[in-house]
């Protein structure tokens, strides 16, 4: 009688703990369009030739289906109850594609994954080299990035450095700050490549 309710209390206990599990969140980039507070870009009378976003590299160290915050000048913390909702190598780029389309009036601008880069006159490369993020402090983006003609000819470049506060809000106000970081990321670009445009290559 007495392993019967210790059998039924270990029951109810593991029900108990499978009752409380924490809620698992999932964010992603894409979803109301940020301003670009950089480079508002509006394109010249005329069609911008299509553009692919060929490369996308970032830090692996928040490369992983988790949101990694910092907690220390030398420490991240990875937050196990918050997930990106696809792998960041894919919702960066997509991102990045979205903003440059609005940026440049609407003009085709794809993905490597997307197989269209062979329809492409510009081709983007972007090394993302710093993707931090300190919950209710701010996030921070560090990128080079170049622009090349399909033939392989670079014909810009340059250094991006962006910081977007986060007041309050949690993760949801985390992931906007970056979704806005990346829009002031594209805008940069963006100027380029309308000078390009106007420069008739």
């Amino acid at each position: 009688m007495k392993f019967a309710h210790t059998a039924l209390l270990g029951i109810g206990l593991l029900l108990s703990a499978c009752g409380s599990a924490p809620t698992e969140h999932y964010y992603t980039l894409l979803g109301t369009p940020p301003v670009a507070r950089i480079g508002d870009a509006v394109a010249a009378a005329g069609p911008t030739p299509a553009i692919t976003i060929a490369s996308v590299t970032l830090p692996e160290a928040v490369d992983r289906s988790e949101l990694v915050v910092r907690s220390g000048s030398n420490s991240v913390t990875v937050m196990e109850t918050q997930h990106w909702a696809e792998s960041l190598k894919s919702a960066v780029p997509r991102a990045i594609a979205g903003d440059l389309s609005r940026l440049l009036d609407g003009a085709t601008v794809s993905v490597q994954a997307d197989n269209a880069s062979r329809d492409a006159k510009y081709l983007v490369y972007i090394d993302i080299t710093r993707f931090d993020s300190v919950l209710n402090v701010a996030v921070s983006v560090d990128a080079i990035w170049s622009v090349r003609l399909a033939g392989g000819e670079q014909i810009k470049a340059g250094k991006s450095s962006l910081r977007v506060p986060v007041a309050s809000g949690g993760f949801e106000q985390l992931v906007a700050a970056h979704a806005q970081a990346l829009a002031e990321l594209s805008g940069e670009m963006a100027t380029q490549i309308k000078d390009i445009k106007m420069a008739g290559k």
